[in-house]
């Protein structure tokens, strides 16, 4: 009972799966949820192998119950909660006039409500316990839109507006909120994308590197209980951070060249 508690969503794989078990080889009590069980009770094996004790709980993000009953297992079965990591999400690809409703409703649900959900859902607990820490995963382009991603971008620049209030919010509390904003990283996300045609992502000359999950993980694990209000990774992700705000013109000259042989693969597409 006196071990540290952590609950990662989106636990299943990719960095959700790192987090969890950067957390259990520090002794953590991890509680994952996703909705694919199978793949979370081979996360939870691994996990236990670290030392770190699990539960894995079945859970979709973007219903608000599922996640509050999450939360309320976790604190019935441990005692409290630490560390909350919000991390569920799904790209949908595609220029912004041609994603549907239902795609952006889609993606909201999960990208943008399933964080406000365990943020409103771990909030009270961390308060009464007067200690905790929300990450929130949003991402660099989260920070600046990208083309053939505005769905994705919106959710992401919304969860970083929720989280930036948030922490304002929580400091006389003695609890922490931050942005978590990875660039590309190694996971099977663009497997999943949604939309657009087969190629999802650009090539850019193939100078396009990846991070691994692994290092985001050990980020936000070396990062709790400091007053970190944002996590940028990569380099390039801190000068399009910079950048973006200060030379928006440039910027978008410098996207449109970016991503130049993925609008090929559009139809329509004008050069």
């Amino acid at each position: 009972m006196d071990a540290k508690v952590a609950v990662i969503t989106g636990a299943s794989s990719g960095i959700g799966e790192q987090t969890a078990m950067a957390f259990a080889a520090r002794r953590y009590a991890v509680v994952l949820a996703a909705r694919r069980m199978d793949r979370l009770n081979g996360v939870a094996d691994r996990c236990r192998q670290l030392g770190g004790r699990v539960e894995a709980i079945a859970t979709d993000v973007s219903d608000g119950g599922q996640v509050y009953r999450l939360v309320d297992e976790t604190v019935k079965r441990f005692g409290r909660l630490d560390v909350m990591v919000n991390n569920a999400g799904f790209g949908v690809n595609g220029r912004v006039w041609e994603t549907t409703e239902d795609q952006m409703r889609r993606i909201m649900e999960v990208n943008f409500f399933g964080v406000f959900h365990g943020c409103r859902a771990a909030a009270p607990v961390m308060i009464a316990q007067k200690s905790g820490h929300i990450f929130n995963v949003s991402s660099v382009i989260g920070k600046r839109g990208t083309p053939f991603n505005g769905a994705y971008c919106a959710t992401k620049f919304a969860v970083i507006g929720l989280t930036d209030s948030l922490r304002v919010e929580l400091a006389p509390y003695n609890v922490r909120a931050t942005s978590v904003c990875p660039g590309l990283t190694q996971t099977e996300f663009f497997a999943h994308v949604e939309g657009g045609t087969e190629k999802k992502e650009s090539s850019f000359k193939a100078v396009r590197t990846r991070q691994s999950p692994a290092v985001v993980a050990r980020r936000i694990v070396a990062s709790v209980g400091r007053n970190s209000p944002e996590l940028v990774f990569t380099p390039g992700g801190k000068i399009l951070s910079f950048i973006g705000p200060l030379w928006p013109r440039f910027t978008d000259w410098f996207m449109r060249f970016y991503h130049n042989d993925l609008a090929e693969n559009v139809p329509g597409h004008d050069t």
